[in-house]
């Protein structure tokens, strides 16, 4: 069952990588324009995405996460291991917890960012957080 958990991980993820590494390369995928995008992914009153490298910076990170638990699966119960994973479950609990606070709210206020980040972002990174700690408790078995 670790082994599904690791892949379903990896193909969130990666997919979110993939993403960033196509604005990278300049898409606008999936709005028409490089504002609309912006305002739809960062929602703080920018009109440009950052930068192409940075866009990059966050796909090769992002990578290395959906990478993670298929590279440990069979190790996910060693300490360094179970470390790590928790680091970036708690990382992605952060972010979750953070998109419903005033102080994050009053940031980031742009539509249809703010809709976005209520109804799919945040949800979607307390439910990543949650499946990295399972995944590093070993709650799903071997």
């Amino acid at each position: 069952m670790r082994e599904l958990l690791a892949f379903l991980l990896f193909a969130v993820v990666f997919s979110l990588s993939f993403v960033h590494f196509r604005w990278s390369r300049g898409s606008h995928w999936p709005e028409e324009s490089e504002a609309a995008l912006a305002r739809a992914v960062i929602g703080n009153g920018r009109q440009r995405m950052p930068s192409r490298f940075a866009c990059l910076a966050v796909s090769l990170v992002l990578a290395m996460v959906a990478l993670w638990p298929l590279c440990v699966v069979d190790r996910a119960t060693e300490l360094s291991m179970r470390q790590v994973s928790m680091v970036i479950a708690g990382t992605f609990v952060a972010r979750g917890i953070a998109g419903y606070t005033p102080r994050w709210r009053a940031y980031f206020y742009d539509q249809p960012f703010t809709t976005r980040d209520k109804r799919y972002y945040s949800p979607l990174c307390l439910l990543l957080g949650l499946g990295y700690a399972a995944f590093a408790s070993g709650e799903f078995g071997a």
